[in-house]
Order: C-alpha cells, then sequence, then structure tokens
C-alpha cells in the first residue's frame, strides 16, 4: 500500500515531473504569460487527479483571467468550478472557516486585512491555521489531497522577514501531509537576497532561462547530489580494483594448480637455497605448522631476539610483551580456526631488553585439495611509525586544546564539493554538539546575525575572487540565541591556472574583548561625565560660598561697622537717658547681627566640612544629619546603629558621610518617598552602611546611566576608602544603598573628604 511518504503525484509541469505529497516549491516569473504557463497545466492535473485546489491570485493575474485560462485548457473546468473542486482567491481574499459562502462556486471571501493583515500586521500562525483546516475539510470530502498556490506578489520589505519565516514553517509543516504548495515570486519585486531567501525556503524552485524552464537545486540539494556521486564512484573504483584483484588471484590460483606438482619438487630441491634468500632478507619471517608450533623462523627474527629456535619453540610467546599476550593469542586462534590472512600489532622485545612495535602479517598456505598446510607470516618494525603517530596524535591534542584555551578553531572548505570542514573548537564556539559534528553541516551564513550576513557573504566572494585577503569581525547567533563575536582570518589555495580549489581560515571567539571593550567605553564616559560634574560643582561651590560670605556676611559686617560708627559718633559728645537706652536697643541688635552671622559661618562651614564628624563621631554625626533632613523635608527617618562608635579612620569616616548626604539627597530629588531607614553595623571587619527608601524604586538603566553623577560621585568615593556600593531597586517599592568599608585600611587616594 502507498504510504503519504513515497505517493507520487504529478506535478503537470515538465521541468518537475512528478513529485511527492508534502512538497513545497517555487518559481520566479516576469510576465503574467510566465503565471499562466505555470500555474494552468499544475492546476489542471490537480484537478483530473481528485485533489481540492485554491488558487490566490494577485496582480499581473487577477480572478476573472484565472478562470478563463482554466476554461481554456480544462473542458470541464466550469463543473470544477461550481462544484467547488477549486478555489480562485484575490490575493487580498482568502477562506476561513468561520465565513459565508459567496456564490454557488463555494467560494469564501475575505478581505486581506482581516486574513494576512489583521490589525496591521501579517500573523503567520493564522495563515498555516487556515492551511491546516482547509487540507482537513478536503480529506474528510473525500478528495485526494490539497494543491495550492500563492502569488506572493502584494508582498512588501515591511513584512518579507515575517512572511519568509512563515514559508520556513510552512515548509517543516507539509512533512508528511496530502499537500502541495507551489509558490509565485515576482522577479521584477525581489531583489538578489530576496531571491536567496526564497530559493532557502523551498525544496527547488523553477525559473526561466534561454526560453525554458529549468529546476534550480538549494545548496544542500546538490550537495547530496554530489556526495551521492562521489560514493558511487568511489564504490565502482572499488569494485574495479577488486574484480582486478580477484582476476589476478584466480590466474595466480589456476597457475599453482597447474604447477603444484612440479613446485612441490622443485621447492624440496630449493629449500636450503630459499632458507638463505629468507634469513637475507631485510625482515622477520617464520612460518607455522597447522598445530601452532614453530617450524621455522629466519636469521633476523633470531638475531632480533638473542634466542635461539629451540627457545622459541619451546615458549613461543616469549619475545611478546606480556600485555599484549592475551589479546594477540585469542585473535590469533580466532584466525587459525577461519583459516584466513590475519594482520596484529605487537610489542617484542629486542634483545637488548627494549620493546618495538611490530606489524604482524600471516597467511594460511593449502595444497590442492584446501587443506591447511602452513602458516606463513612476517613481522615489520613499525615503531619509527608508531612514535611519529603518537607525536602527531599529541601535537594534534596541544593544538585542540590551544584552540580551546583561546577559543580559536580553523576551518576549510572544498570549493569544488562545497563540503566544509570544522574543528572542534569551530562547533563549540557555535554551540553546536560535537558528537553530531559528522552529520552537522552548517554554513557559515546559517549562524550567522541576520544584519552581518550580507557583509561577511561580500568578504568571502572577494576573498575567492582574489580582490582581498579574508579578515572580517562579525556576530553569530547560538541554537540558544546567544549572541557571540567572532574574528575571522582566511585565503584561498588555487591550481596553476589560478582557479580556486580550497578556502581556509581561522575563527576567535572576541567576545569577551569586545564587551570588556564596551565596559571599557562606558566606563571611559563615566569618568568623563563624572570629572566635568567634578569641575562644574568646583565652580559653583566657589560661586555659592563666595556669594553667601558677600551677601551675608559682607551685609552683616558693613551693618555693624555702620552701628559702631553711629555709636562713636554718639558716645562722643555727653548722652541723656534717652540715648543711653536707644544705644542699649542698638547694641543689642547688634549682638542679634552678630550671633546671626556666627550661625551663617558655622553653616557654611558645616557644609564644607561637618564639625559634627569631628566633634561628636561618625554615627551621631549620621544621626543628626538625619534629624535636620527630617525636620527639612518632612521624610520620616529612622536610625538603627548597633553601636555609636566605628573604626574608621578620618578619611573613611569623612567619604561615608558625604555617601549618606549624597543618597539622602537624592531620596529628596528623585526617590517620591515618605520614609528612610538608616542602618550601620560592624560585620566580619567591615563597616556597613544600608539606607532603604520606599519611594518608587530606582531602575537598572538609571542606576548604571554615565548622567547618573550623583550615583557615580558615591561609587567614587566608596572606591577611594577601599569600599564598594550596590545600589538595587523594586519598582513601586523602593531603593536600597549598602556601602561596605573594610575597618582599619586606608583609601586608595587621598582628598576623599574634600
Amino acid at each position: 500500500m502507498t504510504t503519504v511518504a513515497t505517493e507520487l503525484r504529478k506535478s503537470g509541469i515538465s521541468v518537475v515531473g512528478d513529485v511527492p505529497w508534502g512538497t513545497h516549491f517555487c518559481h520566479f516569473y516576469e510576465t503574467k504569460e510566465d503565471l499562466l504557463d505555470i500555474l494552468v497545466p499544475y492546476f489542471k492535473i490537480g484537478l483530473e487527479n481528485g485533489e481540492f485546489c485554491i488558487w490566490v491570485v494577485s496582480d499581473p493575474l487577477g480572478e476573472a483571467e484565472a478562470r478563463d485560462a482554466l476554461r481554456q485548457a480544462v473542458p470541464e473546468a466550469d463543473r470544477y468550478l461550481a462544484a467547488g473542486h477549486i478555489e480562485i482567491v484575490p490575493h487580498t481574499l482568502f477562506p476561513s472557516s468561520h465565513q459565508r459562502t459567496a456564490s454557488a462556486e463555494n467560494i469564501e471571501i475575505i478581505p486581506h486585512t482581516d486574513w494576512y493583515l489583521k490589525g496591521g500586521a501579517f500573523i503567520a500562525e493564522r495563515v498555516l491555521n487556515g492551511w491546516n483546516q482547509k487540507l482537513a475539510d478536503a480529506l474528510a470530502k473525500g478528495y485526494a489531497g490539497l494543491r495550492a498556490n500563492g502569488n506572493e506578489a502584494w508582498l512588501t520589505e515591511e513584512n518579507w522577514k515575517a512572511f519568509s519565516e512563515y514559508e520556513k514553517t510552512l515548509d517543516e509543516n507539509l512533512a508528511g501531509q496530502r499537500m502541495i504548495v507551489l509558490c509565485s515570486y515576482p522577479l521584477s519585486g525581489s531583489s538578489a537576497a530576496q531571491i536567496l531567501d526564497v530559493v532557502n525556503t523551498h525544496q527547488l524552485a523553477i525559473v526561466r532561462r534561454g526560453g525554458k524552464w529549468e529546476i534550480v537545486e538549494t545548496p544542500e540539494l546538490t550537495q547530496a547530489k554530489q556526495e551521492i556521486q562521489r560514493l558511487n564512484q568511489e564504490s565502482e573504483q572499488r569494485v574495479i580494483e577488486r574484480t582486478r584483484e580477484l582476476a589476478a588471484a584466480n590466474e595466480e590460483l589456476r597457475k599453482e594448480i597447474a604447477e603444484r606438482k612440479r613446485a612441490e619438487e622443485a621447492l624440496r630441491q630449493s629449500e636450503d637455497r630459499l632458507r638463505l634468500v629468507i634469513d637475507t632478507i631485510p625482515t622477520m619471517a617464520w612460518s607455522i605448522r597447522p598445530d601452532g608450533t614453530i617450524a621455522f623462523l629466519n636469521q633476523r627474527w633470531l638475531d632480533y631476539t638473542g634466542l635461539s629456535l629451540e627457545e622459541e619453540i619451546e615458549e613461543p610467546t616469549l619475545p611478546m610483551h606480556p600485555d599484549d599476550i592475551p589479546r594477540a593469542l585469542e585473535k590469533w586462534r580466532r584466525d587459525m580456526a577461519a583459516g584466513e590472512p590475519s594482520e596484529d600489532e605487537v610489542r617484542l622485545r629486542r634483545a637488548d631488553g627494549e620493546y618495538r612495535w611490530f606489524l604482524v602479517r600471516t597467511a594460511p598456505l593449502r595444497d590442492e585439495q584446501g587443506n591447511l598446510v602452513k602458516w606463513y607470516g612476517v613481522s615489520t618494525d613499525i615503531e619509527d611509525l608508531k612514535r611519529a603517530e603518537a607525536a602527531l596524535k599529541e601535537s594534534q591534542l596541544r593544538l585542540e586544546e590551544a584552540q580551546r584555551i583561546a577559543h580559536v578553531g580553523h576551518w576549510d572548505r572544498d570549493l569544488e564539493t562545497g563540503r566544509i570542514t570544522w574543528s572542534d573548537e569551530i562547533y563549540r564556539i557555535l554551540g553546536l554538539p560535537l558528537e553530531e559534528r559528522d552529520s552537522v553541516r552548517t554554513e557559515w551564513l546559517d549562524v550567522v546575525h541576520p544584519e552581518d550576513r550580507q557583509r561577511l557573504s561580500l568578504a568571502i566572494e572577494e576573498m575567492q575572487r582574489g580582490i582581498r585577503r579574508f579578515d572580517v569581525e562579525f556576530r553569530i547567533v547560538r541554537p540558544n540565541g546567544e549572541v557571540r563575536f567572532l574574528h575571522s582570518q582566511g585565503g584561498v589555495i588555487r591550481d596553476e591556472r589560478g582557479r580556486p580549489l580550497r578556502m581556509f581560515g581561522t575563527a576567535q571567539d572576541i567576545t569577551e574583548s569586545k564587551r570588556a571593550e564596551e565596559q571599557l567605553k562606558a566606563t571611559n564616559e563615566q569618568l568623563r561625565a563624572l570629572s566635568a560634574s567634578l569641575q562644574f560643582a568646583r565652580e559653583e561651590e566657589g560661586i555659592r560660598i563666595a556669594r553667601e560670605l558677600h551677601d551675608e556676611l559682607g551685609s552683616a559686617l558693613t551693618s555693624l561697622k555702620w552701628d559702631l560708627e553711629g555709636m562713636e559718633k554718639t558716645l562722643s559728645d555727653p548722652k541723656s537717658g534717652p540715648e543711653l537706652a536707644s544705644m542699649k536697643k542698638k547694641a543689642k541688635a547688634m549682638k542679634r547681627l552678630v550671633d546671626s552671622t556666627i550661625d551663617v559661618v558655622r553653616r557654611i562651614s558645616a557644609e564644607l566640612r561637618p564639625s559634627a564628624l569631628d566633634d561628636l563621631g561618625l554615627v551621631p554625626a549620621i544621626e543628626l544629619h538625619a534629624q535636620q533632613f527630617q525636620a527639612r523635608t518632612g521624610i520620616v527617618c529612622n536610625c538603627d546603629f548597633s553601636s555609636d562608635k566605628v573604626g574608621l579612620n578620618q578619611e573613611q569616616s569623612t567619604a561615608v558621610f558625604r555617601i549618606l548626604q549624597e543618597a539622602l539627597t537624592n531620596v529628596l530629588r528623585h526617590a517620591q518617598a515618605t520614609r528612610v531607614d538608616i542602618r550601620a553595623a560592624e560585620e566580619d571587619g567591615e563597616f556597613i552602611l544600608t539606607i532603604s527608601d520606599n519611594g518608587k524604586g530606582i531602575s537598572e538603566d538609571e542606576a548604571s546611566g554615565v548622567h547618573s553623577l550623583g550615583l557615580l560621585g558615591m561609587r567614587e568615593r566608596a572606591i577611594l576608602i577601599g569600599g564598594k556600593i550596590d545600589i538595587a531597586g523594586v519598582e513601586g517599592k523602593g531603593t536600597v544603598i549598602t556601602l561596605r568599608v573594610p575597618i582599619g585600611r586606608a583609601g586608595r587616594a587621598s582628598g576623599a573628604g574634600k
């Protein structure tokens, strides 16, 4: 019984022939005649073979023209149309299971805005479900299957990528389905890259060349055919060689049978002479009787082992390495029982005690009746070869290890066969399983980031044409979606005529260095921003202090001067009681002005250097500042300190206090908080200060942005005293700032308290 996987259907297209169910192919057209030349016979044969047909039409071919073309080619076209065997649907109209019947021809119509572009975007899943539903309906009605065509002339750049992914999914879903889909693409509206995308998403493509339709195979199909051809050629060559060997063996066998009796006599007569020859050949030769006992050992064998023939006969395994004896004897017994030639590698001890590797070959000698007469064998020293192989293997292992450490792999491509070979490290870089490297035949462009494919393809083409050496950086996408950066270099091997034969090169994973560069760039930007901010802050601070000194102290001192001058003039003359009372009142006002001036001086001094740090210590100074912040802003501040004293030096205490000030300033400016909790404690040799609020919560971008100058300043102060700071926020729940400072350790630079 024919199954879906093997059943062939007539395509109606002569250049294609029969195709199996599940075929997904395409063709490129230039004119309306090109379309009809392919699609009319395609649908004609489908109708004649009991298939349900769907024809999605678009410019330049309309629905009426499609019907007329079918009527001219298919005598019973009207009957098919009326019976609903075929649906001709404009590309903006596509059937779905929930819509009404539009006419007696059973054509279901839906605007493309409801099918292809519902909500303004192409929805691939809905179209795929539509195909599945139409196939199920056709099979339920007794049709052999579904034959469809879609003219994709309506596609735009905006939805090309999504439609290309849809084509890939459709190609996968067609496997094992009673459905054949032919997609039509206009050449005039397709770029070279888009044509390549279309060919890669279909099993085969049809184009008109020289007035004739031809098939363009995908690289995978071409490669498979080339591989099959190569294997066939190798097989034919092996058959030829084996036939030649068998012919030669048969000829030798016939000669042996014909000359056996004469040869036996000649052999006996020349036994001594032959023994002499064997003794002088540059290899170790021997023979064994059918029962396994040694019959002969040449002189080279005896000289190598330093044993006598009697010693060898008494203990044949004496020269063999003890570790090789069990395996070699088991194999020898199997070969003797089978009566077939044998080959093995064993270590044999030399007269000086050194063991060397030998290739041991044995072959049976039989008489005319096929009875085993004797075993003959030779042992060839392969010690140097084994060492060379071991050295090569060690070198390869070191190379692979070096590549693994450096994240560098090598690749090679045969331009004649298209076969690409990757080293193990390439598979690791690409995130592909090593155990599947013999079956995985991924192309570079298959794993390259879509945005880098055109640039890499151009670089490969220029290398192949000899325009420039291959040296390019690009991104790849691993199967798990991870993006990695690669740097690849390569060259081309050409024949004597300059024709390229092979491309080769290396590829290095430079992701970490790229990330380091980006991090360094971001850090430099942050440092530049911080430097500019500090410079601006110095200027602003100087201006502010100067203004306050001028406005506050200058004004106060000027008033004092005027009052003192007035008192001086008044005191120069005798005064009555009221005048003295006025002077006392003025003296009190001067005293209040002096007190106010002192307060201003203290405030400016505190801002330049908090006196509470020197007078009270860090923890009381933090508590005092929190109380002042609460009184000034209305934001509740709760302090929780495990001790009033901490083991920080003056530089560390100043930096911690400044970080607290900046944190509370940020809470006031940005957090929209109503409460701040401040905790200080000593744990495992560290002073830990935690400032948490109940505000909106800082985002990750805000915490790491180059424009978050206050946060940058806090981090810089922490680094300068050997500490570290962590800033984390949860949206809607607040922000937590954690500062850790090692106790008893100086900062990395002076000036932290400035």
